[in-house]
């Protein structure tokens, strides 16, 4: 008996001994885990603030057009590789959106075909416009897209924020609740 009672007594011992081991390797791993998603997340983000910067840049494209000072071939070639890098950009950002996200890649999709709306006859204009003399035809009184893309930046910079935080988990249930809640026809 007494041989039993040592036995249980060294596994006992092995059990107190290892459980902290346990406790601190599921911890590690926890924190590391917790730690990886939060990289994760600040990775996302910068990707989404860089197509909110490219859309930015599209909607300001008809201004630095119409904003030359020259028509020089120089002039038209850096404002017309500022124009292609910008498609790029665009698509590449769909492309990205259309793998994280594909249902705010519709959203994306849907926000850059309104400001390409807006933009693509304003940077006709700015083309066929005469290159700026002075200072005062900088002053453009109101010309161009950007009052009225305004909207549809903000509606995607909403989806956008219901990609993290607790509006991961929020935004779905609302959209479900919505669902829920509308007569059924």
């Amino acid at each position: 008996m007494t041989t039993a009672i040592l036995a249980f007594d060294a596994g006992a011992a092995a059990a107190v001994i290892g459980l902290p081991v346990i406790v601190a390797a599921l911890t590690t791993a926890a924190t590391m885990g917790i730690a990886r998603a939060g990289e994760a997340a600040n990775r996302r983000r910068d990707r989404y603030a860089e197509a909110i910067q490219t859309l930015v840049a599209w909607i300001e494209f008809p201004y630095r057009v119409r904003r030359r000072t020259d028509d020089t071939p120089a002039t038209l070639k850096l404002l017309a590789d500022i124009g292609h890098d910008l498609q790029e950009r665009l698509a590449g950002h769909q492309a990205w959106i259309a793998t994280e996200h594909p249902r705010l890649a519709k959203t994306y999709a849907a926000t850059r075909a309104t400001i390409t709306e807006q933009v693509g006859p304003a940077a006709q204009q700015a083309w066929d416009s005469p290159p700026m003399a002075t200072p005062a035809d900088m002053n453009l009184h109101g010309w161009g897209p950007a009052g009225s893309c305004q909207a549809a930046l903000v509606d995607l910079q909403h989806e956008i924020e219901n990609r993290f935080g607790h509006r991961r988990i929020a935004a779905p249930l609302k959209r479900w609740w919505s669902r829920l809640s509308q007569p059924q026809t």
